[in-house]
């Protein structure tokens, strides 16, 4: 009885490790190449053996190309909040040069592009030469 509740404590704990392991390689990306190493560590275990080069390769080729991926991500988010910057930049400076053209700024809009729309008429503001901001 005791070696049975033993057992069944072991496997309990097994899966609760390994389920958390399958968790964190799903945030860091990292799923296929636990998964490779898990198999060519268990039940791939003498083909991994006989061909140790090639499954290393294998491993290593997972692991550098989720690596890229991260690279790949780390630069869209900073590509990303670069253009947050600059469009928020480009909205305050909107409003400022508006506000400074008698513009009335009590419902704030804009379209599509990017452009202050005025709301008496609903059109782009013009600034300066009659051609709005971005067209500049």
């Amino acid at each position: 009885m005791a070696a049975a509740a033993l057992i069944s404590l072991c496997l309990t704990v097994g899966l609760l490790i390994l389920s958390f392991i399958f968790k964190a390689a799903g945030k860091l990306r990292l799923t296929i190449p636990v998964l490779c190493f898990l198999l060519f560590g268990t039940v791939l275990n003498k083909w991994a053996l006989e061909h140790e080069t090639l499954a290393y390769i294998i491993l290593f080729s997972l692991l550098g190309l989720t690596v890229l991926s991260w690279i790949v991500s780390l630069i869209k988010a900073i590509r990303r909040k670069r253009d947050e910057k600059y469009l928020e930049d480009d909205v305050v400076w909107q409003i400022r040069r508006a506000r400074e053209m008698g513009v009335p700024l009590d419902k704030v809009q804009f379209n599509e592009q990017g452009d202050l729309l005025d709301p008496r008429t609903g059109k782009p503001v013009v600034y300066g030469d009659g051609v709005p901001f971005k067209d500049m």
